[in-house]
């Protein structure tokens, strides 16, 4: 619990206290009947601050406390901890779904992508934070319900062994990581194209070109690394310039070392938040 005096000095506000906890109490209940309860107040708190306080920097002291919720409880909470490591087992044993994934993953980075360029950074982020909610509902409603027709579906679409989902918590604490450090605009597009679009082409061409793999990462190949700097860097010069060459860089090298617990749709927004931070600064 040491995190809540830091998001409550960082963003002033005690909005945060509340959120994070239950958060943090939702996570630790997901995949069961428990977890609706602190669930229902968790999307309440977050609803009541959307009427209150509206967008701005209370928002993204929201962002802050469901992604460092989402993330402290994948990290220390043994039981998910286990279901994130069966994550990090059997990625990319099955190429035919990894690419599937991949194909949703793009789809997911290119719709938020254009939230933000017809609607900016404010509505969009209000509209990611609650699609976010939401999908942690219907992900842990699907997760027991295989026999559906869309639980089936969703599920085929899961890592073998792995809990419905857990890559998408990963992706959506990622994603709201980056909303809750920074309001600019190109710099969000940035992070969102490489963690959704750059990352998933990546993988896409790493299943289908052979190369060496990369000696700090023997899950991520040489052409994978390549190809998401490449991409990355293109679609950052576009936005940014110079600097947004740098940040796919820096994305490129955090996600080709990122691994268990830790995972790449985390660190690397977390990443290059960092290092707009200092550059802003100086």
């Amino acid at each position: 619990m040491a995190v809540v005096p830091i998001l409550v000095i960082g963003f002033s506000s005690y909005l945060v206290i509340p959120i994070f906890v239950f958060s943090i109490i939702s996570g630790t209940y997901l995949y069961t009947k428990k977890f609706y309860y602190p669930f229902v107040f968790l999307f309440a708190f977050t609803l009541l601050s959307y009427i209150f306080f509206g967008d701005g920097s209370q928002w993204m002291a929201i962002d802050a406390a469901i992604s460092t919720g989402m993330i402290v409880v994948m990290i220390f909470d043994s039981r998910e901890r286990q279901y994130v490591k069966a994550n990090e087992i059997t990625r990319g044993e099955d190429r035919i779904k990894e690419v599937r994934r991949d194909y949703v993953q793009i789809a997911a980075g290119i719709i938020i992508i254009g939230l933000l360029y017809f609607y900016g950074v404010d509505i969009s982020r209000i509209l990611v934070t609650f699609g976010s909610l939401l999908l942690y509902a219907i992900g842990n409603f699907f997760s027991a319900r295989p026999d559906l027709m869309i639980g089936k579906f969703l599920q085929n679409l899961e890592r073998s062994h792995t809990k419905l989902g857990i890559g998408s918590m990963w992706f959506a604490s990622g994603i709201l990581l980056a909303y809750s450090m920074h309001d600019g605009l190109y710099l969000i597009m940035l992070i969102v194209f490489i963690i959704s679009i750059g990352d998933s082409i990546a993988t896409i061409v790493g299943v289908n070109v052979k190369s060496p793999k990369l000696f700090i990462n023997r899950k991520k190949s040489v052409a994978g690394t390549l190809s998401l700097f490449a991409v990355s860097a293109a679609f950052g010069f576009l936005l940014i310039g110079f600097l947004g060459i740098d940040y796919a860089a820096l994305g490129s090298i955090v996600e080709a070392v990122s691994g268990y617990p830790l995972d790449d749709n985390m660190t690397v927004p977390f990443a290059i938040s960092l290092m707009a931070s200092i550059v802003r600064m100086l």
